[in-house]
């Protein structure tokens, strides 16, 4: 009687410890959801917001002052959400299609390339956008391109976008998103680039400048933007940057195109980037241009 008393115990004893594992069980798959559903949602909100950070700035660029919206780029929050802008002209970066060869290869060489390697990727750059098909001394023509894995057609004139350049010859995805992608454009038009909106990262690679000078040009536009080649060359001389530098800036923006990145963010965890380029035609939204769009664009956790 006692046997059977004790083995109906420790099976309920057993019955019950299933019954918890299975309870606990239920709860972590409950929260594991609960869990999956908020972030979900959290993403979707930053998306959003960020989605709200590109409208607001398409919106600052074709009606109001673009010295102003350079200076203080849209931001925003709503409760626990918030977002972020960065807006870069490409009228202050370097356009691939008009730097001479001289120039390109001091930047590269400025940039952190090595002397060897600004030779061969400048001549490689240059083949691709020249129209003739005689390779440079270290560079590329159709022969080349034909030969590879997965052969394609070098420009043979003016770049449509800077992603080509991750198909010329010795450039690899490092180089490209270190440097090249961010400080050559093919919407700048121009030999020369805006002093007023070029990015801290062009402004170091140029020929002649240093890191302080950057700084230098940076602190000055930022209290009030250069008017005049006078006022250039005298913050050029206090920074011992030879005069031979000035003719690399315009003061006029020849380019209406714009890099927008807008960061959103939701519950000050999930974070989510945009990156567009638009062109402004004019005021009003019917004259804005999306050139190019990249949704879940990789930008960190901040502009």
């Amino acid at each position: 009687m006692h046997g059977r008393r004790g083995i109906a115990q420790l099976v309920v004893l057993w019955a019950l410890l299933l019954l918890g594992v299975m309870a606990m069980s239920f709860a972590f798959s409950m929260r594991t959801e609960a869990l999956a559903a908020r972030n979900s949602l959290d993403s979707t909100r930053a998306y959003y917001q960020a989605r709200t950070g590109i409208n607001r700035a398409v919106a600052s660029l074709s009606s109001i002052s673009l010295d102003n919206v350079l200076k203080a780029p849209p931001v925003g929050k709503e409760e626990d959400a918030s977002f972020e802008t960065r807006i870069e002209s490409e009228g202050g970066k370097i356009d691939i299609n008009f730097v001479s060869e001289e120039m390109l290869k001091e930047v590269l060489k400025n940039g952190g390339l090595s002397p060897e390697e600004a030779e061969s990727v400048g001549d490689a750059i240059l083949d691709w956008r020249d129209e003739d098909d005689m390779p440079g001394t270290n560079g590329a023509e159709s022969a080349y391109y034909a030969s590879l894995a997965n052969p394609v057609k070098p420009r043979n004139g003016k770049l449509r976008s800077v992603d080509e350049l991750l198909s010329v010859k010795g450039v690899t995805p490092e180089i490209f998103g270190t440097l090249l992608s961010r400080i050559f454009t093919v919407h700048g038009f121009s030999a020369s680039l805006d002093i007023n909106s070029a990015p801290v990262e062009v402004l170091r690679v140029l020929p002649g400048f240093t890191p302080k000078a950057a700084e230098a040009v940076i602190a000055q536009r930022r209290e009030t933007p250069f008017r005049s080649a006078a006022e250039v060359a005298r913050l050029l001389a206090e920074e011992g940057i030879p005069a031979t530098a000035l003719p690399i800036f315009s003061f006029n923006r020849s380019s209406r195109v714009y890099t927008i990145t807008a960061v959103g963010k939701a519950d000050d965890r999930i974070v989510r980037g945009i990156r567009c380029m638009v062109e402004i035609a004019g005021t009003g939204p019917k004259l804005v241009k999306i050139l190019r769009w990249v949704d879940y664009a990789s930008v960190g956790g901040g502009t």
